[in-house]
């Protein structure tokens, strides 16, 4: 069977290459993570303590392009109050996870 590349890459790959790099630092995450109260399924979370520190938005585009947070999906995820970190591209993963390693060791609960 011939493999046809798709066109961009599925974001559960780069939800799985963020999610790799976060459980080799030993960092508790969770993908598809459902928050009821506020109807929202975070593509991923991290925990610290048993606290919900930060989510992470991933979207998959061909080229980088603006986050537009003027959707109904971001007004959910600032509702939590927490930092919201964004990645549509694989190329942005050690960034991003860069940041969340900070905010994490930053931390004290």
């Amino acid at each position: 069977m011939d493999f046809i590349r798709p066109k961009r890459l599925p974001e559960a790959n780069i939800q799985a290459a963020i999610y790799k790099r976060l459980v080799d630092e030993n960092i508790e995450c969770y993908l598809e993570y459902r928050i009821k109260e506020f109807k929202l399924r975070a593509d991923l979370i991290v925990v610290k303590n048993s606290k919900i520190i930060c989510a992470c938005e991933i979207k998959s585009y061909k080229t980088l392009k603006n986050t537009n947070t003027n959707t109904k999906q971001f007004k959910k995820y600032f509702k939590l109050g927490i930092p919201i970190f964004y990645c549509s591209r694989l190329e942005q993963v050690n960034l991003v996870t860069d940041k969340i390693l900070n905010l994490y060791n930053s931390i004290v609960l």
